[in-house]
């Protein structure tokens, strides 16, 4: 990977100084700038950006994929919705406020309630998305033998896009689409790991591509839903603290409405680039964030219910630590599902999988107004759909 900043004068993401990881401009999450990198599709090329010096541009056309990591945090929720930010409008399920949230070491493993009450916040849960293993998901059985406690995440920038035989993650393109949760799954896995992961992304050392799980998508969600992210940015107020929707009817990555329950649209209004009404569709609201996580496409998602094939198209179900198990209707903790009582955060649908419709899905689409968001949960079939989209994630240790 090479890590990369935005400069602002270029209009353009340039290497960031060999000097600046853990320094405050390659990522700041303090001022909602999270470090972000990208992967070189040519080998060549991708020789020429390791060796180049600092400041050199970044030609998209050499990137296949955009990424952003989630660093490992324990979180806590104070009351019922949070606490309220400076600019920020009244709690309410509605206008909910932030989640409490430390970054922790690769030791701390905390197992509080992940609520509390009072103006100190106690009883932090360090979320299952920070371990990688088939047994991570039950408190009782993470410590086992075979799983990995991980100091964070990768998440794809953009919905994926390219091709389901050469997937990428880029900006201002179209989502791939109307493609089976296995077809997603078994490409994302096969391209992206081992010999293809090394030789086609320049991706090497121990790590794990795979499409996206509920709980991984809830490790981004309440990081953005705190003071690290778009409700803590101070250049949004009140209703705008949520995430803008991608209401392009289009299905092109990174678009904007400029507002969270924009109208479906048949042109991309903002791109992900411009100020603040572009990059209000950011988890961060600034450009170091991730996009189209309201509106877009509805992303497929690695939740399901009682490993229920259903009309995915798996043959058999993928190992457990690909997909996150739900036996009833509760969530999983840390998941932005019910399990933390953020379900309808924002007045985002919330429908559980269950029996019948057993595949989850996030974000909601371009068309649905409202009812969109981080915080949106619905269900499919895990058939392929014209406005379903994917995302991939990178459990690297």
């Amino acid at each position: 990977m090479i890590p990369v900043v935005w400069d602002e004068n270029k209009k353009s993401w340039i290497k960031a100084p060999n000097n600046s990881i853990n320094q405050e401009y390659y990522y700041n999450y303090d001022k909602q700038i999270w470090a972000n990198a990208v992967t070189i599709k040519d080998a060549t090329k991708r020789a020429e950006y390791r060796n180049a010096k600092a400041g050199t541009t970044i030609d998209l056309n050499d990137v296949n994929l955009m990424l952003v990591w989630i660093p490992r945090y324990s979180y806590t929720l104070r009351d019922q919705y949070g606490y309220q930010i400076e600019g920020a409008s009244p709690l309410s399920v509605n206008t909910p406020g932030a989640f409490d949230i430390k970054f922790v070491r690769t030791s701390t493993i905390e197992k509080g309630t992940g609520k509390y009450t009072g103006t100190t916040p106690t009883d932090y849960f360090t979320p299952s998305s920070f371990c990688w293993g088939n047994s991570c998901d039950v408190e009782s059985t993470r410590s086992d033998s075979g799983n990995i406690e991980l100091p964070g995440i990768w998440i794809s920038k953009f919905e994926l896009t390219g091709a389901i035989s050469a997937i990428t993650s880029l900006p201002n393109q179209t989502s791939i689409r109307n493609q089976t949760t296995s077809a997603f799954f078994n490409n994302i896995k096969s391209q992206i790991n081992g010999d293809n992961g090394s030789n086609n992304y320049g991706l090497n050392g121990n790590y794990d591509t795979h499409m996206i799980k509920n709980t991984e998508w809830g490790a981004f969600a309440y990081l953005s839903q705190s003071k690290y992210g778009k409700y803590g940015n101070s250049n949004y107020k009140n209703a705008n603290k949520e995430i803008y929707m991608n209401n392009y009817n289009g299905l092109k990555t990174g678009c904007s409405g400029g507002s969270p329950n924009a109208s479906q649209s048949n042109s991309c209004q903002y791109t992900y680039e411009k100020e603040l009404t572009g990059t209000g569709a950011s988890t961060t609201g600034t450009i170091y964030g991730i996009y189209d996580t309201s509106g877009g496409g509805g992303e497929h998602i690695m939740g399901n219910f009682n490993s229920i094939i259903g009309l995915s198209g798996f043959n058999s179900m993928p190992e457990r630590k690909y997909y996150n198990l739900y036996t009833s209707g509760t969530g999983i903790k840390g998941d932005a599902t019910n399990a933390d009582g953020t379900a309808g955060f924002y007045g985002s649908n919330y429908t559980f999988v269950n029996s019948t419709i057993t595949w989850a899905d996030r974000g909601g689409n371009y068309s649905q107004g409202t009812p969109t968001g981080i915080f949106y949960l619905g269900y499919n079939y895990g058939s392929a759909y014209p406005d379903g989209c994917s995302r991939l994630a990178i459990s690297t240790w």
